[in-house]
């Protein structure tokens, strides 16, 4: 089915998006965002691509709030209303390394937008609120990632799993006392899976990712967010002249309490799901170098102990360059040629 084509091209996005990143969509841990981006994969998540360097861009848009007390930069603060909107560029290079039976790839994240954030910051002595608005445009904190991943074929059916690192480095612009920071001021480490089966005769396509982020402390305040658990799921069916569409979803929670600062509201362990749909669009700049474009939109609803709101992804994927195969590797890509 022509459409099962976009393996060899909107995979490299799906590994792209499966390694990232940073910014203020929002958990229960300190400034009510994760380093990692809920919703970053989607269809495909666990397909590796052919070796090369690929471009992915995310326009990511964020908007959101949250009435009850929440921590964010060694403050307490209520009525908490977020906006963002964050440019997120990254690079993949996909070796042509065979370890353990998989393909190993490597890429770079580096986040740039504007977010602004308010709400009535309380002050305990003599107790009372102020409100209080912050906006900034800077760089967000970096994340480094690591993918090793495996794929069968049997005539109609394909299966692909991996298994990812990310690190995420706090090089963004973070100021104690500010509302709005790009940069979460903590390292944090990231591990995890996912596994996608396609049906290139019916043309479907179902993708989970499971994944566990592993918090460090903020120095500045004090403050050990809890470690998080995130689990993303996508379901797609490709159609004729190179559209596909289908359904995302995503779960977090908060597995272990925050601890340290002004973490005073009980563990506060948060919680939040999402679900939407899903677009995407592939053609071809040239024969070996085709562009997806995906737009997908995320809904939150049933959020605990954090702020919940609509988050819309805007992605452009192209292939940099594409490394040719030698002979002996054929069996390993001819699948990609469908």
């Amino acid at each position: 089915m022509p459409g099962m084509r976009i393996l060899s091209t909107a995979g490299a996005a799906a590994l792209l998006l499966g390694t990232t990143l940073v910014i203020s969509d929002a958990s229960a841990v300190e400034g009510g965002g994760s380093n990692y981006l809920l919703g970053m994969r989607g269809p495909l998540a666990a397909f590796v691509p052919k070796p090369g360097v690929y471009l992915t861009n995310n326009v990511y848009y964020y908007d959101a709030g949250r009435s009850e007390l929440t921590p964010i930069s060694d403050f307490l603060v209520g009525e908490i209303s977020a906006e963002a909107l964050t440019n997120i560029a990254q690079v993949t290079w996909v070796t042509d390394a065979n370890l353990a039976g998989g393909r190993l790839a490597f890429s770079g994240v580096l986040p740039y937008g504007n977010l602004e954030v308010g709400g009535n910051v309380v002050v305990p002595v003599p107790p009372f609120a102020i409100s209080q608005s912050d906006e900034v445009t800077a760089l967000g904190d970096a994340a480094l990632s690591a993918v090793l991943g495996w794929k069968h074929r049997d005539g109609d059916k394909f299966r692909a799993w991996s298994a990812y690192s990310t690190v995420f480095a706090p090089i963004g612009d973070y100021e104690l006392g500010r509302l709005a920071n790009m940069g979460k001021n903590r390292w944090a480490l990231d591990l995890g899976g996912a596994y996608t089966m396609a049906n290139f005769k019916g043309g479907r396509e179902f993708s989970a990712v499971l994944g566990f982020t592993f918090n460090g402390k903020n120095d500045d305040t004090n403050y050990d967010s809890g470690h998080e658990m995130h689990l993303e799921l996508a379901g797609k069916q490709y159609l004729p002249n190179h559209f596909s569409m289908g359904i995302v979803g995503y779960w977090n929670e908060q597995l272990t309490a925050d601890e340290g600062g002004p973490a005073i509201l009980g563990d506060f362990k948060g919680r939040v799901f999402g679900i939407g749909p899903e677009l995407s669009y592939q053609f071809t700049k040239s024969k070996t170098h085709p562009v997806t474009l995906d737009l997908r939109w995320y809904h939150e609803f049933d959020a605990k102990n954090r702020v919940e709101g609509d988050a819309v992804f805007f992605t452009f994927s192209v292939p940099l360059s594409i490394q040719q195969k030698p002979a002996a590797e054929q069996d390993w890509t001819a699948d990609e040629q469908q």
